[in-house]
């Protein structure tokens, strides 16, 4: 079979071409066979690249396996423009990059609780039995329960550090929508934190939130 000629002049492989199909079946016909095919081709590959990146064998079979449910869930309109490798590849690299930049944004975030809680102890009548766990595990339960969108929003902006247009973008809806949702989970937050607002205002922490 002669290979067949792309819209941009350049030739086509036999595989690229049999790829093509797969991502045809799984936009066109929401084939979970093709999609398999295609999850089974680079699975192995896709794993050991975002090792590569984050070095914990676990982390990187979430980000893998984040990639291909936002490809499934999206099928309707996925449609990539190069080769099927060059978008996975694309794909998980930048997922593990933002795997990694939430990760140090949450770490900084915590530390600077502590510390600025340890100075509060020094510094004002804040109890030194104070449960600085408690405290975080409130602040997390009160994230937790903020509606799937909502708190997906809150999270893509305060922890992995995406501005409103980024977030817009990368969630194909409006920034006008973003700022809505953000104004939802602010108020939510300080609604079910409001005991823990003083402490968090004095300690100068609250700007982490809200």
């Amino acid at each position: 079979m002669n290979p067949k000629k792309s819209d941009n002049g350049s030739f086509l492989s036999s595989k690229h071409m049999e790829e093509k199909q797969w991502v045809r079946q799984v936009r066109e016909e929401g084939s979970r066979q093709a999609f398999e095919k295609i999850f089974r081709a680079y699975y192995k590959r896709l794993h050991g690249f975002a090792y590569s990146y984050l070095l914990q064998s676990e982390t990187a079979e979430d980000v893998v396996q984040s990639v291909f449910l936002k490809i499934w869930t999206q099928r309707e309109s996925w449609d990539p423009p190069g080769t099927v490798k060059a978008y996975l590849f694309s794909a998980v690299r930048n997922e593990s990059l933002n795997k990694i930049r939430h990760e140090k944004i949450v770490a900084e975030s915590e530390e600077e609780i502590i510390s600025r809680l340890g100075e509060l102890r020094k510094h004002s009548s804040l109890s030194d039995d104070y449960d600085i766990k408690e405290l975080r595990e409130e602040i997390e339960r009160a994230i937790n329960a903020l509606p799937p969108r909502c708190r997906q929003i809150f999270i893509l902006n305060r922890r992995s550090g995406l501005t409103y247009t980024e977030i817009a973008e990368y969630l194909e809806i409006s920034i006008n929508t973003v700022n809505t949702q953000m104004g939802r989970a602010l108020k939510s937050l300080r609604d079910h934190l409001s005991d823990y607002l003083y402490i968090l205002f004095v300690a100068g922490s609250s700007s982490l939130f809200f």
